[in-house]
């Protein structure tokens, strides 16, 4: 009984953590949402631990100067440092916001972090609302969560002559004669409130509340905006004596709301705007006419502004007091969670991302080229052997078809034999079926490409994919170059090179000179796997009958007196090989090659269709001072390779509709976590 009851206790208090987290204040339209988990972080590094770390320390330095306080510790500032913090975007075709959504531990002490000269903040029952000097962001905070929002006018929107119109809003342009000028000014921002009408058509889901209806010229009335503020409370109660309260839905969506009182005003006396209805005086005086276009510009960037500040007003009164359906019922964004992460990012769709700035192309912005690419998503995990990020894309199903057919290929395991982990600085793998991919090839083509072309280019696309894969024998190809490839760098060498340059006389006449110098260049190692080799062997023999080429015991030299490196290759049990180094050539011919792959390696990249590494230690020492800034710039630069662990990149097998990659670093010896690595690393480089 006992143990049934802690069970209660602990699923009560996971619903209870889950139900306080600020996630459910995100709407299900939100278009981007990122994550900071800070209980997961600061299980790695303690409060303590970061307020005495290099980047601790400069915070809280630079914090305490510029507010001339004295702040000795992060929780200082108020926030709540053991639940997640949130940044969400919403799009729409007149208004993108960008919006953070931060817990608060203790609201008084973030109040403390604003100067009692610049403490312009009102309170409305526990709400408090600071508007920035700018008018471009508000900030709204209760004593549980801090939500800060910052709105941009969409210029694609204003360039619809139509909405233009309804808001009051001219297209002003730099012109000889003024009278050639359009005044579009119809009706602008009511002064005392704004109500709202349908929402304006949307990037695929609503992602904006709806813009308020204008109700005459345009006037900037700050007064008015301070009285209503004022006379709020009396009025309401007024108004509910005459009329019973309506019942609202226990949930609604963020669109439905159609009236919303504006409380605050932006930027006070600071904007300073011409009416919206006068002309521009005539003049023949061009710098009179300059004065003039942006005296004009000014006063509809000015109503742009405060268009802005009463939509970004509506949007931040909804996320305190609306009920809505929340980012938790998006099956997407739920799935791409991960409890383990310290940081998530998660993007709803790249198609619609595209669709989203595409009316800033204009007629180019019409083609679908990212049609069949789903949502995006990165997580970030830190443990105490290594860091690593992991993405995922969903790509619709016959996308997902057609790449599970390209990518059912690995790589040649004879390419093992030709690498040393012990010296290689890198190497980059990657595996597809070449037949597959000229069998998809046109079926990728059409879906990317064939919204751009139009609609009445189907027949025309159809029949040039079956000239493509007329013309290619798929299966010829796919034997001349199979799809694989292992490209390996060993080091880095000196060389001195020659090159051309121009000198002048006293007279500036020209003068052709010839130069050298000393340039650092990689030492590589470049193979690909073939079963037919005819093709190439005509080419070798049409090379070296036109002196292209020379040979020596079947290892080639391409003749090229203007490359800075002279480039070797050769055919050997189905692969080809090109290289820069003559030994290793030389070695491989006689198979003398000394192969050293580690485990970890051959794993890496046998069992991967694309793999990455980066062996930071093995490049210590090998880039020339003087290439690196000098000797001083050098030392840092090689102390901080040497701290570093490998870097690995790989592709993961596509499961369901989701192709997904991985990026991570070994943490060296000595080193209690990724987290506390990544600090080092941070301040041996700002050193």
């Amino acid at each position: 009984m006992k143990n049934l009851l802690i069970a209660f206790s602990l699923l009560f208090s996971f619903k209870l953590a889950k139900a306080q987290d600020l996630v459910k204040k995100i709407p299900a339209n939100a278009f981007t949402v990122a994550t900071i988990k800070g209980d997961n972080v600061f299980k790695l590094m303690f409060v303590k631990d970061f307020n005495e770390s290099f980047l601790g320390k400069k915070l809280l330095t630079e914090t305490s100067k510029s507010l001339d306080k004295n702040f000795t510790s992060i929780e200082d500032f108020g926030i709540n440092l053991e639940k997640n913090m949130y940044y969400f975007n919403q799009l729409s075709d007149s208004i993108n916001y960008n919006c953070f959504l931060i817990p608060l531990k203790d609201a008084t002490k973030f109040e403390s972090l604003i100067n009692e000269k610049e403490k312009k903040f009102k309170t409305e029952g526990d709400i408090r609302t600071m508007i920035l000097p700018d008018s471009t962001s508000i900030i709204k905070w209760n004593n549980n969560m801090l939500y800060f929002v910052t709105g941009s006018i969409r210029s694609s929107f204003f360039a619809d002559s139509a909405n233009s119109a309804r808001y009051g809003i001219k297209e002003i342009k730099y012109q000889n004669n003024y009278d050639d000028l359009t005044d579009s000014a119809v009706v602008a921002i009511d002064s005392t409130y704004a109500t709202t009408t349908e929402p304006n058509e949307v990037v695929d889901v609503v992602l904006a509340p709806p813009p308020p209806v204008l109700s005459k010229p345009y006037t900037p009335n700050i007064k008015a905006y301070q009285k209503k503020a004022s006379t709020k409370k009396a009025s309401s109660k007024k108004s509910s004596k005459k009329k019973p309260a309506k019942k609202k839905p226990a949930v609604k969506k963020i669109e439905e709301i159609n009236e919303v009182e504006i409380t605050d005003a932006p930027m006070a006396e600071e904007i300073d705007v011409v009416d919206g209805a006068e002309a521009m005086t005539q003049t023949g005086n061009p710098d009179e006419r300059y004065d003039e276009y942006q005296k004009e510009r000014a006063e509809q960037d000015a109503k742009k502004k405060q268009l802005a500040f009463i939509w970004m007003n509506i949007q931040a009164d909804k996320i305190f007091s609306t009920n809505y359906e929340s980012i938790e019922t998006n099956k997407s964004y739920t799935s791409s969670l991960d409890q383990k992460a310290i940081a998530e990012i998660w993007v709803s769709s790249l198609q619609d991302a595209y669709n989203s700035i595409a009316p800033e192309f204009g007629t180019y912005g019409k083609a679908g080229i990212m049609k069949g690419y789903g949502s995006l998503n990165a997580k970030l995990f830190m443990d105490k052997t290594s860091f690593r990020i992991s993405t995922g894309l969903e790509l619709a199903k016959e996308q997902a078809d057609s790449y599970k057919k390209i990518m059912d290929r690995k790589l040649n395991k004879k390419f093992l034999k030709y690498v040393d982990s012990e010296k290689a600085i890198g190497f980059m793998g990657y595996s597809i079926d070449t037949k597959a991919y000229l069998e998809e090839f046109p079926k990728l083509l059409k879906q990317t490409y064939g919204s751009f072309l139009g609609g009445k280019m189907d027949e025309e696309i159809e029949l040039g994919s079956d000239l493509f894969s007329l013309l290619l024998d798929e299966e010829a190809v796919s034997n001349v170059v199979k799809g694989d490839a292992l490209f390996v760098i060993n080091g880095l060498n000196s060389k001195e090179v020659t090159y051309t340059t121009y000198e002048y006389d006293d007279d500036y006449n020209r003068k052709e000179v010839t130069k050298t110098k000393k340039e650092t260049l990689p030492d590589f190692l470049f193979m690909f796997s073939s079963e037919d080799t005819r093709l190439m062997n005509k080419l070798i023999r049409y090379g070296i009958n036109k002196n292209y080429v020379s040979t020596n015991n079947g290892i080639y030299k391409i003749e090229e007196k203007k490359s800075p490196i002279d480039i070797y290759f050769m055919i050997k049990d189905g692969i080809v090989f090109f290289g820069n180094s003559l030994t290793e050539m030389q070695s491989i011919s006689n198979n003398s090659f000394n192969s050293a792959i580690s485990k970890t390696h051959k794993n890496l990249l046998a069992k991967n269709n694309f793999s990455f590494l980066f062996n930071a230690k093995n490049l210590v020492g090998k880039v020339p001072d003087s290439e690196i800034g000098g000797e001083e710039t050098a030392k840092k630069f090689n102390e901080t390779l040497g701290k570093m662990g490998n870097i690995y990149m790989k592709s993961n097998p596509i499961k369901g509709n989701v192709v997904s990659a991985d990026i991570s670093a070994e943490i060296p010896n000595g080193h209690e976590n990724a987290l506390k690595y990544l600090f080092s690393l941070i301040e041996n480089a700002a050193k």
